[in-house]
């Protein structure tokens, strides 16, 4: 019967393993606020991916804007709908509201693109990509 030190360290080492495989590697630093704008307040279970390259990969539409990107980790996650719509819910409360927004599936991918405005008019994205039990997102403001 292997140790309890064993399997643990087994079950670290298989879970570094899978979680390197993810659409966005995060960092360790849980994302509090946007830093392109910081009345923009992320939901609890955000982490500040280390790359948004990624995203753009799936959102061309989207070079034209500075670009952050967050990974959802944990029950978030798994709450697919309800964390976006908490994410909205932020951007809303930061005086971001949603003009168009539109999805598509790709290769087992519900990729959804929302345009937002400000008060001012200023045009701002918010990218989401969902597969499986992975859930990130990514906010840019207009260069």
């Amino acid at each position: 019967m292997p140790k309890p030190r064993v399997v643990l360290l087994v079950l670290l080492l298989l879970g570094g393993v899978g979680f390197a495989q993810t659409l966005l590697e995060a960092t360790a630093v849980v994302a509090l606020a946007s830093s392109l704008d910081p009345a923009v307040r992320l939901p609890t279970g955000s982490y500040k991916a280390k790359n948004p390259e990624p995203l753009l990969l799936r959102f061309p539409e989207a070079k034209g804007y500075a670009l952050e990107a967050f990974v959802a980790k944990g029950i978030a996650s798994r709450l697919h709908a309800a964390f976006v719509q908490q994410v909205l819910t932020s951007f809303a409360a930061a005086g971001y509201f949603v003009e168009r927004q539109e999805e598509k599936t790709i290769d087992g991918e519900v990729r959804s693109l929302y345009l937002l405005k400000d008060s001012l008019g200023r045009s701002a994205i918010l990218l989401v990509v969902r597969k499986g039990e992975e859930l990130v997102y990514g906010f840019g403001k207009k260069r």
